[in-house]
């Protein structure tokens, strides 16, 4: 009777119980995390068809070819993140705010004259994908969903570009993602076996790396006109780690752990992008991006069964698999800059966000909705070879009223109404040598000609 009991249980909680992601979505809703610099953000990301810093090599790698000699950027950018829930059914509650630093930074190499000012090279390490989210254990709708949820990661991403023509190039490299702790805690009810049972709880710390890649094109056909396109492929990444249970009704001594894995897939990217320059101190921009989150379908977190008890096993098996069934996301940017002085540029920007989780396959640990964007920042030359950037981004999920069946059979209902606001502070420093191949060709020779008479006066 006790393992019939436990059976159910394992059967109600296959769509209550997951370790979803929450997100900054500063990218394209769903986990994605498109913080790459202050310039970037400063123009609400719209600047695919700019692509003139070091961190373009996440949003734009052809762009790096345009820039002469020896560039480092460097950027901190400080996340804080709230959710709000109302409802009739449940006490209000809202997530935890938690500022979450993410530094950046990129690299980049073209050689000049050695190789016909035709070919950069360069390097960058960012956190495109991320979460960090936490909510009040107690609160009812997220107590079995999953109140802590977390995704640390970094990627690094050798680039190379080519300027094919004077007003085109290319560029693109292979990604390496590192997961370092993919996971979260949340409860199990011991109360629908034994009624008087403390709820017990489940933690999950996984991690994995993976290979994917990008490609990216630049063309400035007219002083005024430029174009440009990213993409980044699609990645599944096999995390693997330990799944901790405390406080079981079912095990000998309340505890137990074991190994677990689950595949992190990670959806591809493609952005459309076209810049306008009417004169030489203002450049406008709009971006139109697909990301196919649909390649999220399910979350299971799978264990090898005959390395636990039946009990044990009915509680790991109740982990997973979640429906996710994720649709596909747009997104649409507006940015610009104004530069007033040699020194000083003002930028500017708006986006937006469709949502990609499904009504049916919603919970907290994921409120997602259409998010309205909007930023501001300026970029500062404080010499030949140092520019500061700054930008303020702020973002709001907009309202969104839930009424689904997730949570229903332990009097844990998730329905109700979601918003959300998030904001972020980004520092850039880049340091730029331009000239720094130059100066080392003409001492090598490389670019003077030599003379066709010699000026050595003749021997008499």
């Amino acid at each position: 009777m006790k393992k019939n009991i436990l059976s159910v249980l394992a059967i109600l909680f296959i769509s209550l119980i997951s370790f979803a992601q929450y997100a900054f979505a500063v990218g394209s809703a769903g986990f994605e995390n498109a913080t790459f610099s202050a310039k970037a953000l400063g123009q609400s990301n719209a600047v695919v068809a700019q692509a003139d810093e070091p961190a373009a090599i996440s949003y734009n790698p052809a762009g790096i070819a345009n820039l002469p000699g020896f560039q480092f950027q460097p950027n901190l950018s400080l996340i804080s993140s709230f959710t709000y829930y109302k409802s009739s059914i449940q006490p209000d509650t809202t997530s935890s705010g938690t500022i979450v630093p993410i530094p950046t930074g990129y690299m980049t190499l073209n050689p000049g004259d050695f190789l016909d000012d035709r070919i950069a090279f360069g390097i960058g390490s960012d956190s495109p994908f991320g979460l960090s989210n936490k909510y009040d254990g107690g609160s009812g709708i997220v107590h079995y969903t999953g109140w802590v949820n977390y995704l640390k990661m970094y990627t690094i991403k050798p680039t190379v570009s080519f300027k094919l023509f004077d007003w085109l190039s290319i560029g693109g490299g292979p990604i390496w993602y590192r997961v370092m702790d993919y996971g979260g805690i949340q409860a199990y009810p011991n109360r629908l076996v034994v009624v008087t049972s403390p709820d017990g709880q489940v933690r999950l710390n996984l991690a994995g790396n993976h290979w994917g890649w990008q490609v990216g094109a630049l063309a400035k056909p007219h002083k005024m006109h430029q174009f440009g396109f990213y993409f980044r492929s699609p990645v599944v990444i096999q995390t693997r780690g330990l799944a901790k249970v405390e406080n079981s009704g079912f095990t000998t001594g309340g505890r137990f752990e074991t190994g677990v894995d689950e595949k992190l897939p990670l959806p591809l990217n493609f952005t459309f992008a076209y810049a306008f320059k009417p004169n030489d101190k203002a450049t406008v921009e709009t971006d139109f991006g697909y990301t196919k989150w649909s390649i999220f379908k399910r979350a299971n977190v799978n264990h090898n069964p005959t390395n636990v008890t039946a009990l044990d096993n009915t509680i790991l098996t109740a982990i997973g698999p979640a429906d996710k069934d994720y649709s596909n996301g747009f997104s649409a940017h507006l940015g610009g800059n104004y530069k007033f002085t040699d020194r000083f540029t003002l930028m500017g920007g708006s986006l937006f966000y469709w949502k990609v989780v499904p009504k049916d396959h919603f919970i907290p640990a994921v409120p997602d909705s259409h998010r309205l964007a909007f930023s501001i920042g300026t970029s500062y030359k404080i010499s030949k070879y140092l520019v500061a950037d700054l930008s303020y981004f702020t973002l709001f999920v907009l309202h969104r009223k839930i009424d689904n069946t997730i949570g229903n059979a332990v009097s844990s209902s998730v329905d109700g109404k979601y918003r959300g606001y998030l904001q972020e502070l980004t520092v850039s420093l880049t340091y730029k040598w331009d000239d720094l191949f130059k100066r080392f060709g003409r001492n090598a020779g490389i670019g003077e000609e030599k003379a066709a008479i010699s000026e050595k006066p003749a021997v008499t």
